[in-house]
Protein backbone atom coordinates (compact mmCIF):
# COMPACT_ATOMS: atom_id res chain seq x y z
CA UNK A 1 0.00 0.00 0.00
CA UNK A 2 1.18 3.54 -0.72
CA UNK A 3 2.26 5.50 2.32
CA UNK A 4 -0.35 8.15 1.50
CA UNK A 5 -3.14 6.20 -0.24
CA UNK A 6 -6.46 7.65 -1.27
CA UNK A 7 -8.93 7.19 1.57
CA UNK A 8 -12.69 7.23 1.07
CA UNK A 9 -14.92 8.70 3.75
CA UNK A 10 -18.36 7.09 3.47
CA UNK A 11 -21.17 8.93 5.26
CA UNK A 12 -24.62 7.37 5.31
CA UNK A 13 -27.48 9.73 6.10
CA UNK A 14 -31.19 9.46 6.72
CA UNK A 15 -33.07 12.44 8.17
CA UNK A 16 -30.14 13.70 10.25
CA UNK A 17 -30.09 17.25 8.92
CA UNK A 18 -29.55 18.54 12.46
CA UNK A 19 -26.16 16.81 12.63
CA UNK A 20 -25.11 16.40 9.00
CA UNK A 21 -22.96 19.53 8.67
CA UNK A 22 -20.95 18.59 11.74
CA UNK A 23 -20.22 15.13 10.33
CA UNK A 24 -19.23 16.42 6.88
CA UNK A 25 -17.06 19.21 8.30
CA UNK A 26 -15.23 16.74 10.54
CA UNK A 27 -14.32 14.76 7.41
CA UNK A 28 -13.34 17.78 5.30
CA UNK A 29 -11.05 19.22 7.99
CA UNK A 30 -8.95 16.09 8.52
CA UNK A 31 -5.19 16.61 8.77
CA UNK A 32 -4.84 13.81 6.19
CA UNK A 33 -5.65 15.37 2.82
CA UNK A 34 -5.64 12.56 0.24
CA UNK A 35 -9.27 11.65 0.73
CA UNK A 36 -12.65 11.77 -0.92
CA UNK A 37 -15.91 12.32 0.94
CA UNK A 38 -18.97 10.44 -0.29
CA UNK A 39 -22.39 10.98 1.26
CA UNK A 40 -25.22 8.56 0.51
CA UNK A 41 -28.59 10.06 1.36
CA UNK A 42 -31.12 7.29 1.87
CA UNK A 43 -34.30 9.14 0.92
CA UNK A 44 -34.29 11.82 3.62
CA UNK A 45 -37.49 13.83 4.02
CA UNK A 46 -35.92 16.66 6.04
CA UNK A 47 -33.55 19.38 4.82
CA UNK A 48 -30.60 17.00 4.36
CA UNK A 49 -30.52 17.31 0.58
CA UNK A 50 -30.42 21.11 0.70
CA UNK A 51 -27.47 20.85 3.08
CA UNK A 52 -25.70 18.47 0.71
CA UNK A 53 -26.18 20.90 -2.17
CA UNK A 54 -24.28 23.53 -0.19
CA UNK A 55 -21.19 21.28 -0.31
CA UNK A 56 -21.14 21.02 -4.10
CA UNK A 57 -17.57 20.60 -5.33
CA UNK A 58 -16.33 19.43 -1.94
CA UNK A 59 -18.09 16.07 -1.63
CA UNK A 60 -19.66 13.43 -3.86
CA UNK A 61 -23.35 12.99 -3.17
CA UNK A 62 -25.47 9.95 -3.99
CA UNK A 63 -29.22 10.44 -3.67
CA UNK A 64 -31.38 7.32 -3.50
CA UNK A 65 -34.86 6.27 -2.41
CA UNK A 66 -35.12 5.00 1.15
CA UNK A 67 -33.96 1.40 1.38
CA UNK A 68 -32.25 1.14 4.75
CA UNK A 69 -28.67 1.34 5.94
CA UNK A 70 -27.51 -1.81 4.16
CA UNK A 71 -28.62 -0.49 0.79
CA UNK A 72 -26.86 2.81 1.50
CA UNK A 73 -23.68 0.93 2.42
CA UNK A 74 -23.81 -1.21 -0.71
CA UNK A 75 -24.29 1.76 -3.02
CA UNK A 76 -21.62 3.77 -1.24
CA UNK A 77 -19.02 1.01 -1.23
CA UNK A 78 -19.43 0.60 -4.98
CA UNK A 79 -18.76 4.32 -5.44
CA UNK A 80 -15.65 4.48 -3.24
CA UNK A 81 -12.22 4.59 -4.91
CA UNK A 82 -9.92 4.70 -1.90
CA UNK A 83 -7.74 1.84 -0.66
CA UNK A 84 -9.43 2.28 2.70
CA UNK A 85 -13.05 3.19 3.43
CA UNK A 86 -13.66 5.02 6.71
CA UNK A 87 -17.29 4.82 7.79
CA UNK A 88 -18.99 7.81 9.42
CA UNK A 89 -22.59 7.99 10.60
CA UNK A 90 -24.11 11.37 9.84
CA UNK A 91 -24.99 12.08 13.47
CA UNK A 92 -21.40 11.53 14.68
CA UNK A 93 -18.10 13.31 14.06
CA UNK A 94 -14.35 12.67 14.03
CA UNK A 95 -11.32 14.20 15.67
CA UNK A 96 -9.12 15.95 13.09
CA UNK A 97 -6.32 13.36 13.10
CA UNK A 98 -8.53 10.27 12.81
CA UNK A 99 -7.70 9.40 9.19
CA UNK A 100 -4.00 10.06 9.80
CA UNK A 101 -4.06 7.43 12.54
CA UNK A 102 -5.90 4.96 10.31
CA UNK A 103 -3.38 5.36 7.48
CA UNK A 104 -0.37 5.06 9.80
CA UNK A 105 -1.86 1.90 11.29
CA UNK A 106 -2.68 0.47 7.87
CA UNK A 107 0.89 1.04 6.69
CA UNK A 108 2.19 -0.81 9.75
CA UNK A 109 -0.24 -3.72 9.34
CA UNK A 110 -0.50 -4.75 5.66
CA UNK A 111 -2.65 -7.81 6.50
CA UNK A 112 -5.35 -5.77 8.23
CA UNK A 113 -8.85 -5.71 6.75
CA UNK A 114 -10.41 -3.70 9.58
CA UNK A 115 -8.96 -0.93 11.71
CA UNK A 116 -10.96 0.48 14.59
CA UNK A 117 -10.52 2.78 17.56
CA UNK A 118 -12.19 3.91 20.75
CA UNK A 119 -15.04 6.43 20.84
CA UNK A 120 -16.36 8.95 23.34
CA UNK A 121 -20.11 8.95 23.89
CA UNK A 122 -21.56 12.47 23.79
CA UNK A 123 -25.07 13.85 24.09
CA UNK A 124 -27.00 15.68 21.41
CA UNK A 125 -24.98 18.83 22.06
CA UNK A 126 -21.58 17.13 22.16
CA UNK A 127 -21.21 16.98 25.95
CA UNK A 128 -19.21 13.87 26.97
CA UNK A 129 -21.11 11.01 28.59
CA UNK A 130 -19.24 8.42 30.64
CA UNK A 131 -15.87 6.95 29.74
CA UNK A 132 -14.54 6.08 26.26
CA UNK A 133 -15.23 2.62 24.89
CA UNK A 134 -14.39 -0.14 24.21
CA UNK A 135 -12.30 -0.22 27.38
CA UNK A 136 -9.75 -2.43 25.63
CA UNK A 137 -8.86 -2.85 21.95
CA UNK A 138 -7.44 -5.96 20.29
CA UNK A 139 -5.21 -6.63 17.32
CA UNK A 140 -4.01 -9.41 15.06
CA UNK A 141 -5.62 -12.66 13.98
CA UNK A 142 -8.81 -12.66 16.04
CA UNK A 143 -10.54 -15.46 14.11
CA UNK A 144 -9.87 -18.26 16.64
CA UNK A 145 -11.13 -16.32 19.65
CA UNK A 146 -14.11 -14.88 17.74
CA UNK A 147 -15.08 -18.38 16.64
CA UNK A 148 -14.82 -19.61 20.25
CA UNK A 149 -17.23 -16.86 21.31
CA UNK A 150 -19.85 -17.75 18.72
CA UNK A 151 -18.96 -14.88 16.39
CA UNK A 152 -19.08 -12.12 19.02
CA UNK A 153 -16.33 -9.57 19.60
CA UNK A 154 -16.32 -6.10 21.23
CA UNK A 155 -16.25 -3.76 18.25
CA UNK A 156 -17.27 -0.06 18.40
CA UNK A 157 -20.01 1.69 16.36
CA UNK A 158 -19.88 2.42 12.63
CA UNK A 159 -18.12 5.74 13.09
CA UNK A 160 -14.99 4.01 14.43
CA UNK A 161 -14.72 1.36 11.69
CA UNK A 162 -12.41 1.54 8.66
CA UNK A 163 -12.27 -1.27 6.10
CA UNK A 164 -9.84 -2.16 3.35
CA UNK A 165 -11.80 -1.66 0.13
CA UNK A 166 -10.52 -4.91 -1.39
CA UNK A 167 -12.02 -6.78 1.58
CA UNK A 168 -15.42 -5.13 1.15
CA UNK A 169 -15.40 -5.86 -2.58
CA UNK A 170 -14.52 -9.52 -1.98
CA UNK A 171 -17.46 -10.41 0.28
CA UNK A 172 -21.18 -10.78 -0.47
CA UNK A 173 -23.01 -7.47 -0.25
CA UNK A 174 -24.76 -6.59 2.99
CA UNK A 175 -28.20 -8.30 2.94
CA UNK A 176 -30.53 -5.35 2.50
CA UNK A 177 -33.70 -6.82 4.00
CA UNK A 178 -32.07 -8.23 7.13
CA UNK A 179 -29.82 -5.23 7.79
CA UNK A 180 -31.98 -2.16 7.26
CA UNK A 181 -30.31 -1.05 10.49
CA UNK A 182 -27.01 -2.07 12.11
CA UNK A 183 -25.46 -2.90 8.73
CA UNK A 184 -22.02 -2.43 10.23
CA UNK A 185 -22.58 -5.63 12.23
CA UNK A 186 -22.47 -7.75 9.06
CA UNK A 187 -19.12 -6.26 8.02
CA UNK A 188 -17.57 -6.33 11.49
CA UNK A 189 -18.73 -9.93 12.04
CA UNK A 190 -17.02 -11.09 8.84
CA UNK A 191 -13.78 -9.12 9.03
CA UNK A 192 -11.93 -11.22 11.67
CA UNK A 193 -12.31 -14.37 9.56
CA UNK A 194 -10.74 -12.88 6.43
CA UNK A 195 -7.77 -10.91 7.71
CA UNK A 196 -6.30 -9.12 10.67
CA UNK A 197 -8.23 -6.70 12.84
CA UNK A 198 -6.24 -3.87 14.43
CA UNK A 199 -7.48 -1.70 17.28
CA UNK A 200 -6.09 1.79 17.95
CA UNK A 201 -6.17 2.54 21.71
CA UNK A 202 -7.12 6.19 21.17
CA UNK A 203 -10.39 8.11 21.07
CA UNK A 204 -10.67 9.39 17.50
CA UNK A 205 -14.40 10.09 17.19
CA UNK A 206 -17.41 11.16 19.19
CA UNK A 207 -20.47 8.93 19.15
CA UNK A 208 -23.59 11.00 19.59
CA UNK A 209 -26.38 9.52 21.71
CA UNK A 210 -29.85 10.92 21.19
CA UNK A 211 -33.45 9.79 21.12
CA UNK A 212 -33.32 8.50 17.54
CA UNK A 213 -30.31 6.19 17.86
CA UNK A 214 -30.44 4.72 21.38
CA UNK A 215 -30.66 0.94 21.74
CA UNK A 216 -31.85 0.90 25.34
CA UNK A 217 -35.44 0.18 24.34
CA UNK A 218 -34.64 -3.17 22.77
CA UNK A 219 -36.32 -6.09 24.48
CA UNK A 220 -34.54 -9.34 25.23
CA UNK A 221 -36.63 -10.97 22.51
CA UNK A 222 -35.45 -8.40 19.98
CA UNK A 223 -31.84 -8.99 21.05
CA UNK A 224 -32.25 -12.73 20.56
CA UNK A 225 -33.80 -12.29 17.13
CA UNK A 226 -31.02 -9.93 16.09
CA UNK A 227 -28.31 -12.37 17.12
CA UNK A 228 -30.08 -15.18 15.27
CA UNK A 229 -30.18 -13.05 12.13
CA UNK A 230 -26.51 -12.09 12.37
CA UNK A 231 -25.44 -15.66 13.12
CA UNK A 232 -27.22 -16.93 10.02
CA UNK A 233 -25.86 -14.16 7.80
CA UNK A 234 -22.29 -14.74 8.99
CA UNK A 235 -22.35 -18.49 8.43
CA UNK A 236 -23.97 -18.10 5.00
CA UNK A 237 -21.34 -15.57 3.95
CA UNK A 238 -18.52 -17.81 5.16
CA UNK A 239 -20.00 -20.71 3.19
CA UNK A 240 -20.34 -18.55 0.06
CA UNK A 241 -16.69 -17.56 0.40
CA UNK A 242 -15.61 -21.20 0.55
CA UNK A 243 -14.58 -21.12 4.21
CA UNK A 244 -15.10 -24.19 6.38
CA UNK A 245 -15.32 -22.01 9.50
CA UNK A 246 -18.69 -21.78 11.22
CA UNK A 247 -19.81 -20.15 14.45
CA UNK A 248 -22.27 -21.59 16.97
CA UNK A 249 -24.71 -19.71 19.16
CA UNK A 250 -24.05 -22.34 21.81
CA UNK A 251 -20.81 -20.40 22.45
CA UNK A 252 -22.35 -16.92 22.11
CA UNK A 253 -22.60 -15.60 25.65
CA UNK A 254 -24.74 -12.46 25.03
CA UNK A 255 -27.26 -14.57 23.08
CA UNK A 256 -27.39 -17.25 25.76
CA UNK A 257 -27.65 -14.61 28.47
CA UNK A 258 -30.64 -12.98 26.78
CA UNK A 259 -32.33 -16.38 26.53
CA UNK A 260 -31.62 -17.04 30.19
CA UNK A 261 -33.23 -13.75 31.22
CA UNK A 262 -36.36 -14.82 29.35
CA UNK A 263 -36.43 -18.10 31.24
CA UNK A 264 -35.21 -20.14 28.27
CA UNK A 265 -31.93 -21.29 29.79
CA UNK A 266 -30.64 -22.81 33.01
CA UNK A 267 -28.01 -21.65 35.46
CA UNK A 268 -25.64 -24.53 34.91
CA UNK A 269 -25.44 -23.98 31.16
CA UNK A 270 -25.04 -20.24 31.64
CA UNK A 271 -22.21 -20.84 34.11
CA UNK A 272 -20.36 -22.99 31.58
CA UNK A 273 -20.83 -20.48 28.76
CA UNK A 274 -19.77 -17.59 31.00
CA UNK A 275 -16.59 -19.37 32.10
CA UNK A 276 -15.63 -20.18 28.50
CA UNK A 277 -16.39 -16.69 27.13
CA UNK A 278 -12.93 -15.33 26.19
CA UNK A 279 -13.66 -11.59 26.30
CA UNK A 280 -14.53 -11.27 30.00
CA UNK A 281 -11.87 -10.90 32.70
CA UNK A 282 -11.64 -13.21 35.70
CA UNK A 283 -13.23 -10.50 37.84
CA UNK A 284 -16.13 -10.05 35.40
CA UNK A 285 -16.67 -13.79 35.28
CA UNK A 286 -16.62 -14.06 39.08
CA UNK A 287 -19.14 -11.26 39.52
CA UNK A 288 -21.32 -12.63 36.76
CA UNK A 289 -21.37 -16.13 38.20
CA UNK A 290 -22.24 -14.73 41.62
CA UNK A 291 -25.17 -12.93 40.03
CA UNK A 292 -26.31 -16.09 38.27
CA UNK A 293 -26.46 -18.09 41.49
CA UNK A 294 -27.56 -15.43 43.98
CA UNK A 295 -30.48 -14.03 42.00
CA UNK A 296 -33.35 -15.76 40.27
CA UNK A 297 -32.84 -13.82 37.06
CA UNK A 298 -29.90 -11.37 36.85
CA UNK A 299 -30.57 -7.85 35.61
CA UNK A 300 -27.01 -6.69 34.87
CA UNK A 301 -25.40 -7.81 31.60
CA UNK A 302 -22.08 -9.61 31.96
CA UNK A 303 -20.57 -8.28 28.74
CA UNK A 304 -19.38 -4.74 28.21
CA UNK A 305 -19.76 -3.89 24.55
CA UNK A 306 -22.67 -2.99 22.31
CA UNK A 307 -22.52 -5.79 19.67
Amino acid sequence: MKSTPLVSVLINNYNYAAFLKCAINSALTQTYKNLEVIVVDDGSADSSREILESYAGQIRTILKPNGGQASAFNVGIQACRGEWICMLDSDDYWLQNKVDWVVQTANAHPKANLIYHRVQNVDRDGVPLGIPWPKRVYGGDLAPVVQRSGGWWPYPPTTALSFRRSFLKSIPEVPEIDFRTCADAYLADLAPFLGEVIGIPKVLSDYRQHSNNLYSGRSERMVIERYLLRHGALNRALETLGSTTRVSLEDHFPYQYARYRLGEGDRYKMSVVALKFPWNSVIQKSRGLAGLWLRARPTTPLQEARP
